[in-house]
């Protein structure tokens, strides 16, 4: 999708800036809380930050998207999914990586945040495709068959993969934080969302819609990974993608209705 694209035609940086600026503030807030309320270490903060703001985007949020609103709303969440792995990821290791010391230097800090952006096929997919969409060139038609080929089961692959996965999660950890963390994922996240969108950037109905149902998604699995290999909030983070995702199934069906264009 993204190679396809002509250069800075979908670039909607009204709908980057609405959808990133909850980020960024939701993120703070909820290191806030887990400081403050929880009083959580560092690294415990960024990983709970990270859950309360990294969305389901390309297991859920791409088949629910592309269902609902076709190429074109589709077109508005690879936006979306073209910053939320590259803004997130890395503010989320660097803020684990300062609480555990690294070594106490930002060298080391820088490295293993570089580090994990390399390791992340979709960081290097979306690169990729951007860069491709940047030099104008065509995709040769035997290629674009078969990247067609392959969209086509990915959809309904990453679903299988998403309800396999789920199968291995357990509710367990503190049962208040998970609580707070999944009501700060689907009831304040999406809210913010749709505020910033509607009256502090006045989007049009589908930026906006899009917004909202990709707020509204439920933790990636991505938080669950990367807290597993820190070693630090796994318990949490996988009651909150469990339930957040169980959740999910009524809340993105309401908001379906909500948006879906009058027939």
């Amino acid at each position: 999708t993204l190679a396809k694209v002509e250069p800075h035609a979908a670039a909607d940086f009204a709908l980057i800036q609405s959808y990133f600026l909850v980020v960024v503030a939701l993120f703070g807030l909820t290191m806030a809380l887990g400081r403050l309320v929880f009083r959580l270490a560092l690294e415990d903060q960024g990983l709970m930050a990270m859950g309360a703001t990294f969305s389901n985007t390309v297991m859920l949020g791409i088949p629910l998207i592309y269902a609902a609103f076709g190429d074109e709303g589709l077109l508005l969440m690879m936006l979306i999914v073209s910053f939320h792995s590259v803004i997130l990821i890395p503010l989320t290791t660097t803020v684990v990586e300062l609480g555990r010391g690294a070594g106490g230097h930002p060298i080391q800090v820088l490295g293993s945040t570089l580090w994990a952006l390399l390791q992340n096929p979709l960081i290097v997919s979306i690169a990729g495709g951007l860069l491709w969409a940047e030099t104008g060139w065509p995709i040769p038609a035997i290629v674009d068959r078969i990247l067609a080929i392959l969209a086509a089961a990915a959809l309904p692959a990453t679903l299988f993969v998403l309800g396999a996965t789920l199968t291995t999660f357990r509710l367990e950890g503190d049962a208040v934080q998970s609580a707070v963390l999944v009501a700060l994922k689907m009831v304040v996240h999406p809210a913010l969302a749709w505020f910033s969108a509607v009256h502090l950037f006045a989007l049009d109905p589908l930026p906006t819609a899009v917004a909202v149902m990709v707020a509204a998604l439920p933790t990636g699995i991505n938080v669950f990974i990367l807290a597993e290999r820190y070693g630090r909030y796994v318990e949490r983070t996988a009651t909150a993608v469990l339930v957040s995702t169980a959740l999910a199934v009524l809340s993105q069906a309401a908001l379906v209705a909500v948006f879906s264009p009058s027939p």
